[in-house]
Order: structure tokens, then C-alpha cells, then sequence
């Protein structure tokens, strides 16, 4: 590979690659913190001002600093953003889009949006692009894809690698498929960021892969961060129905936002506070004749462990790694994985390993060439020894045998391996990550030993099946993959990317390769989650509906659903008893409306009844097994801790919840009241609401529109903060907050 060309200005560097590839450019960036922004914007603003350049953009998951769309919101946020994005640089593109200002020379397509961020911006819904996340490279090599440009981060040592770090999702699988098919040459352009962590494994490469470079002060910045939502009561009900499906052992994938936060914390729950954990998950559960889902409540804690296998690495999987529940190692050899999984071997150098090799057949006595080759690979054959003919050179350069039938030749062969782990093992493949300061700083600070147990690599290697399958198989032990949906149907079928009248919110992404993929794993299982009700418009709407115009999973791909009152398997279940099921775990409150649109259509017989188990699915039923004894002190808004400060977290909180309330001011009433108590009074218990209202700088409002602001702000968090549930570790006034120790 020839030396990459170097470039301490982005316009340099466009100024290289117009040369090279012409003024006809298809530029893919990765998708969330990958992007190279300078680059991107260098590019944008030569195409705003030569028309005869044309430039498609093709992308996903486009970040942009948060913006306030109201005063609440602007108030806010606007000292986040000096904090946390001050010298973040948002993308051109996305701004000119959202205005409608983007040139007729540039269009800018996204098969993944920031969800429902651009429901009402015309261009962004007409360049929306369907695709599996896996079939990305495919459609980026068909519209032409020229240049590749990527934020990468630098290595520590003397060998000038380069790491795709957070993003080897679709560029490792790009690069492939061009070699496969006899592409044309892709230009490769990186901008060497050093804050970005350096991950290794697949996402190790080779600088000569670029052809251009951008490095320098410019290019060194913090990463975008994606603060910690707050966790409500439903999503916490939710992951503890999910817990109890993990098998020790087993797989694991799950997404970024507060269910997958919930999920994380309420697994270490299970393994750290275990009776606690079975306790609740009892008393949430309502299947005890297990109607729904037949096989027994995962309540152990974890011996075994877990292993990720996710396109998305969410901070939690750190957080698990932690606890010591993502510990379950696999390895790149289909034998020794299946050796494992069936206990003949553990992970540790031995005599018995050896033989337990020979006996199934995958090393032969005496060994070959391609044998120690794969042995001291592997960590299990001691390193020292070389091959010549039939046999080994000791590092003395004596002959050694290498005979398996007598004790004394294993030992030799294993020599200062026996007795250490194998080597190899992989606790999590991930395809990108995006996540909080926190999780940057855990990933930059990571001791080696640790890191070389994450491999970053290709998003096919970890969404499908089809190469190396035998493989994944075996290392994907009881899979459950989890996924988060907007609406489900009586009938199965999942709504996750869009709304009835064809606008999309986000995409499709990996989500219909993962329930794909589960129903092909032996003891794989999807799970679709989501809330059983939304507000909407100040009313509660059910996500459980009877019928909608499309879907992102297909009723005949219907796996397993979970909402706070349960779990329902609609695995190859007739549609009478997939809708029965569903019922059952849909909010009591339009049940009875769903079941007689089912009845109706003549699905459901006409003596069926919601059984009395079931009838009860009401929030207050959540909320009065979460307020039993100390449960709601488990439960932290933020498990995994905030970017935001305490003040912030609690407006976080409030101002949430207030938005689902209403916009209408009868609606707002009672929690305007409680408002002007708390302002008006000295009292102590209103000490915090004053230091919120302080930050959202009200203390010198003169006007009665943000007065009455004001007045909803303080009443909100009355309302809405409850006292009894920690809020988990925050960032202190200078944005600093506690590392995940590793």
C-alpha cells in the first residue's frame, strides 16, 4: 500500500480528491459519530459554489447538536450546548436541508434518520432510502459510491495503524464487496481525530488503505456525545419482563435510549442483587400458568455470563462488562466453540484440550504444519517452538516430537501455555457505538486486556448468517435480540420507521435482520418492546393496534412481543391465538375495543374473554408493585449516570413528562398551581425547585408569558420527580461525572 497523502486543511484535501475523481462525487459517510465533518462540510461548500460539481451525499444517522424549539427548550439547552458540543461542528448539509436551501447539484440520502427529526422536511422524506442495514454496501456500490470519508482515530505505538474505531460497520463490508465485484477504485479519506478511542480487532487498518489524510489541531475534538435519557417506571416494567428471558449463557443484542439502559441495569440487578431481582420480576409477572410464553422465568444470576453480539454497542454492554455478566468469551474456531459449549473443554490450556482437539478430529498425532500453526494461535502450543519437516524446533534449535499420546510430549508442547487462557476471545462484536463522555472516556481509558476482547468489524459478520455460519451458530448460544417498535398489531406485524401517511421517523436498520436472523439460530428468539400506550396530543393512545397501513416485520416473521404487563410468543401460532395473545398483554383500557374489532372480523370467537389474569394491565398496577418496600430506591432514572448535572437531570425529568400532559392551558391548571406555590414560597422543601428554576435562568423574568413558563417548570418537577427513586450518578457543575470502572 503507497503512503497516504497528507492535508492539514479540508480544502486542501477537496481540492486532491476533485482532482483525482472528477466533479462528479457520491461521498458515504458513516452512519452517527463516524462522519468526517470537516471534510464533509469542505466538500458541501465547494458544490454550493461550483455548480458543475454534483454531489450526493449518501448516509445515515446525521447528528446535530439539540436545538430549542421552544423557550423551555431553548432555555434548557443552550448551556449544554456551550458544555457538551462547544466544539462540535454540525454538518452544512443538515442545516441547509432543514431549511429547504440544499442546491439542485447535492442531494443528501439517508437510509437511517435521527428519529423524527425531519418528519417535516420535504427533501429529507423524499431522499429517504428503504434498505437492511446489511444491504447498504450493495446500494452504495450501485448509485456509483466514489469516495469514503471517515473520522479515525490514531495509534498509540510505532506502527502508524489506523482504527475505523466506532465505524467498521459498512465501510470493512464497502471495501469487500468492491474487491468481490472488480469496483473501480474508492477514494479513501480520513481525519486522524486522536480523542476518537482507538479500538482494535477489525477495525485495525492499515493507513495505506487511504489515500488521503487530514491531521492536525483542526481535526482534534471531543466526540459527539449522546447524554443518558431518563428511565420511567414502564421501561424498568419492560426490562425486567425481558431479564427473564436471558438465559446464562446466552447471546445478547440491544439498542441505545432508556429501555436498553433499563435493561442493563435491571441484568446486573439480577446477578448483583439477585433476590431483589426475583422479587420484582415475580410480582410484575401475571402469567403464572405461563399462557403467554411457556418456558420457565430466567431468575439465576450469571455463572457463565453473556456474550454481545450487537450492531449497536450501547454503554450499558460496559456497564455489564463491570458487573461481570458480559463475560462470556468465543472464539474464531467452530471446534473449540462447540467444545465449550458442551463443557468437554473450559477456557483454560490444558492436556485435556489437546486431546479433546484430536478427539473431534480438528488437529491430527502426530501434528502437521497447519495444526501448530492453528494450536499456537490459538495460545495453546507454546510459541517458541518452530516446524521443520514432521517436527518441531525447540528455540534451541533441538528436535522436539510432537507426539499427543504420552503426557510428557503434551507438556512439552504446551510449555509455558499451560495453564493460561485461551487465546482469542472476543466478549463483544459490535458494528458501531455511539454513547455518552462516560462511555468515550471508558473506551479511551480501557486497559489492553479488556480491549482486546472487543472486536469492531463488519455489519454482515454480525446482522446475518450467511458467511460463516456454522460458526455463528455456534458462538450464538440462546440469542436475544431485542428491538424497541412503535406499534404492533393484534395480527403480529411491527411498526418501528414510520406513520401511517408514509413519513418516515427513523428506518428501517438492522432490525429486520436481527428477527430474520433469530428465527434461523437454534434457541435464537426476537423481542419487539415497547410501551403498551403513548400520549398523544394530550390523550393516551395504545401502540397495540388492529390494524395499520404498513410494517417493518411481517406478521409471518412474528416472534416474541413484550410490553410492561408481559410477554407474549406468537412463534408459529395460528392468528386466533396470536391476537388472544396480544390482549393479553395490551393496556386494559382498549382492550376491549381491540377484542371486538377481532371479533368483528371473525378471528376471535365470540365467547372469548379477556382472561382474568389479564384484566388488570393498568400504570397503577405498575406502580404499586414498583412502591412496594425499597424497590423504587433500585430503580435510578439515570443507571448508568448522565452527562447532564443534577439540576439538568431533573429538568430532564419534568420536562418530559409535561410535554405529554397537554399544550393547552386547562390541561396544564393543576400543575401550574402546584407551580405557584413553590415559587412563591421559601419553604425548604422547594430548595431544589428554586435551583432548577435558577438554571433555566427564570430568576429574572419579567414578562407574564415566562412567568407563567416558570410556574410550569416548578410544577412539574412536584409532579412529575419522584423523591423516592435515586437519580444516579450525574456530572458536577463543570460537566465532570464518575468513569465506568473497568
Amino acid at each position: 500500500m503507497t503512503k497516504p497523502g497528507t492535508f492539514d486543511t479540508a480544502e486542501a484535501c477537496v481540492d486532491a480528491v476533485l482532482e483525482k475523481v472528477g466533479k462528479r462525487i457520491v461521498l458515504g459517510l458513516p452512519l452517527g459519530i463516524g462522519k468526517a465533518n470537516h471534510f464533509a462540510n469542505a466538500m458541501y461548500a465547494r458544490a454550493e459554489q461550483d455548480p458543475e460539481i454534483s454531489l450526493t451525499i449518501f448516509t445515515a444517522l446525521t447528528l446535530e447538536r439539540p436545538s430549542g424549539g421552544s423557550e423551555l427548550q431553548r432555555r434548557f439547552v443552550q448551556p449544554l450546548l456551550d458544555r457538551l458540543y462547544s466544539d462540535y461542528q454540525d454538518l452544512a448539509y443538515n442545516q441547509a436541508r432543514r431549511k429547504g436551501l440544499l442546491p439542485s447539484n447535492v442531494e443528501v440520502c439517508e437510509f437511517f434518520m435521527q428519529p423524527g427529526s425531519f418528519l417535516g422536511v420535504a427533501s429529507a422524506q423524499q431522499s429517504y432510502v428503504s434498505a437492511n442495514y446489511t444491504h447498504v454496501p450493495r446500494d452504495l456500490l450501485d448509485r456509483g459510491v466514489n469516495v469514503v470519508a471517515q473520522m479515525v482515530a490514531p495509534a498509540t505505538d510505532d506502527s502508524m495503524d489506523l482504527s475505523l474505531s466506532s465505524n467498521p460497520d459498512l465501510t470493512l463490508p464497502l471495501l469487500a464487496l468492491a474487491e468481490e465485484r472488480k469496483y473501480r477504485h474508492i477514494t479513501m479519506v480520513g481525519e486522524v481525530n486522536p480523542r476518537l478511542p482507538f479500538v482494535g480487532g477489525d477495525a485495525r487498518v492499515d493507513h495505506g488503505m487511504f489515500d488521503f489524510l487530514l491531521e492536525g489541531e483542526l481535526f482534534e475534538h471531543e466526540i459527539f456525545p449522546a447524554p443518558n435519557p431518563p428511565v420511567r417506571l414502564t421501561d424498568y416494567a419492560l426490562a425486567f419482563h425481558i431479564a427473564g428471558l436471558i438465559e446464562d449463557g446466552g447471546t445478547l443484542q440491544i439498542g441505545i435510549g432508556a429501555l436498553g439502559d433499563a435493561i442493563c441495569h435491571v441484568l446486573r440487578l439480577r446477578h448483583s442483587e439477585n433476590p431483589d431481582y426475583r422479587d420484582i420480576l415475580q410480582s410484575l409477572n401475571e402469567d403464572k400458568a405461563r399462557e403467554l410464553y411457556r418456558e420457565p422465568l430466567q431468575l439465576g444470576v450469571f455463572d457463565r455470563g453473556l456474550y454481545g453480539a450487537s450492531e449497536m454497542v450501547p454503554e450499558g454492554f460496559l456497564h455489564l462488562r463491570q458487573a461481570g455478566v458480559l463475560k462470556r468469551q468465543v472464539y474464531a474456531d467452530k471446534t473449540i466453540q462447540e467444545l465449550l459449549n458442551t463443557g468437554r473443554i473450559g477456557d483454560t490450556v490444558d492436556e485435556d484440550l489437546l486431546m479433546a482437539l484430536h478427539d473431534a478430529g480438528r488437529i491430527q498425532c502426530p501434528l502437521t504444519e497447519a495444526d501448530t500453526e492453528f494450536l499456537q494461535g490459538a495460545g495453546i502450543v507454546d510459541p517458541s517452538y518452530s516446524w521443520r519437516g514432521h517436527r518441531f524446533l525447540d528455540q534451541h534449535g533441538e528436535l522436539e516430537d510432537c507426539d499427543l499420546h504420552s503426557s510428557t510430549g503434551r507438556k512439552k508442547l504446551l510449555g509455558s501455555c499451560a495453564g493460561k487462557k485461551l487465546a482469542g476471545g472476543t466478549w463483544l462484536h459490535g458494528g458501531f457505538y455511539l454513547g455518552s463522555s462516560a462511555m468515550y472516556n471508558a473506551l479511551r481509558e480501557m486497559p489492553e486486556s479488556q480491549m482486546a476482547g472487543i472486536n469492531m468489524t463488519a455489519i454482515d459478520y454480525i446482522n446475518e448468517l450467511q458467511k460463516g455460519r456454522a460458526l455463528k451458530i455456534a458462538q450464538r448460544q440462546h440469542a436475544r435480540f431485542v428491538n424497541s417498535a412503535m406499534m404492533v398489531t393484534l395480527n403480529g406485524a411491527v411498526i418501528s420507521d414510520g406513520l401511517d401517511d408514509a413519513r418516515v421517523i427513523s428506518g428501517v436498520g438492522g432490525q429486520y435482520n436481527f428477527v430474520a436472523q433469530a428465527h434461523e439460530l437454534p434457541g435464537g428468539r426476537s423481542v419487539i418492546a415497547l410501551a403498551s400506550t403513548r400520549h398523544q396530543g394530550g390523550r393516551i393512545r395504545s401502540n397495540i393496534l388492529w390494524e395499520y397501513p404498513h410494517c417493518t416485520i411481517p406478521r409471518h416473521l412474528r416472534d416474541m412481543v413484550a410490553t410492561e404487563y408481559g410477554v407474549a410468543d406468537l412463534r408459529g401460532k395460528s392468528d386466533r391465538d396470536v391476537i388472544t395473545a396480544m390482549l393479553c398483554i395490551t393496556d386494559s383500557r382498549f382492550q376491549q375495543e381491540l377484542l371486538g374489532k377481532a371479533k368483528d372480523a371473525g378471528k376471535v370467537e365470540a365467547s372469548y374473554e379477556i382472561p382474568e389474569a389479564f384484566a388488570n394491565n393498568t400504570p397503577e398496577r405498575i406502580q404499586a408493585v414498583f412502591s412496594q418496600g425499597h424497590r423504587l430506591k433500585l430503580l435510578p432514572y439515570y443507571p448508568l449516570g448522565t452527562d447532564l448535572t443534577y439540576e439538568e437531570a431533573q429538568l430532564a425529568i419534568a420536562l418530559k413528562a409535561v410535554k405529554e400532559e397537554g399544550r393547552k392551558i386547562w390541561e396544564l391548571w393543576p400543575i401550574l398551581r402546584k407551580g405557584l406555590v413553590a415559587v412563591k414560597s421559601d419553604a425548604p422543601e422547594y430548595r431544589e425547585v428554586h435551583a432548577c428554576l435558577k438554571r433555566m435562568a427564570f430568576g429574572y423574568t419579567d414578562t407574564f408569558e415566562h412567568r407563567l413558563e416558570a410556574y410550569v417548570v416548578a410544577g412539574s418537577l412536584i409532579r412529575f420527580l419522584d423523591k423516592k427513586r435515586p437519580l444516579g450518578n450525574v456530572a458536577d457543575a463543570d460537566g465532570n461525572r464518575p468513569d465506568i470502572p473497568l
